[in-house]
């Protein structure tokens, strides 16, 4: 299982943990940008990724037209990427790399004043 893939395994325990620990209503927001062929990735490409990683309770989105890097300071040229959003949808930082999320899970728990 590719780097990526395992990481985005993990969030699915990650999320819950999260709640447990902090009580916040919190949850994953997943986007592909390319599928395996390096293609612009499809709502079929999202369905198979999502029942590959164990169907999680956290929506998976198809970005083929970059949405999300227009509207954030990720680039999809470093994989993964991945950003703390507050309440009001607010970023409150962003970050590269794999464990991101646990640093980003930080960054929530600071705004939260935990």
């Amino acid at each position: 299982m590719a780097s990526c893939t395992a990481e985005a395994v993990r969030l699915h325990d990650g999320q819950d943990a999260f709640i447990a620990e902090t009580g916040l209503g919190f949850q994953f927001l997943f986007a592909l940008y390319e599928n395996v062929q390096r293609q612009p990735t499809t709502p079929e490409d999202v369905a198979g990724y999502a029942s590959y990683i164990g169907d999680p309770d956290f929506p998976i989105f198809a970005d083929a037209d970059g949405v999300l890097r227009d509207a954030t300071p990720m680039t999809q040229q470093t994989h993964p990427e991945v950003c703390a959003l507050s309440d009001e949808l607010e970023i409150l930082d962003c970050t590269t790399g794999h464990g991101g999320f646990e640093s980003m899970l930080d960054t929530i728990r600071s705004h939260a004043g935990l």
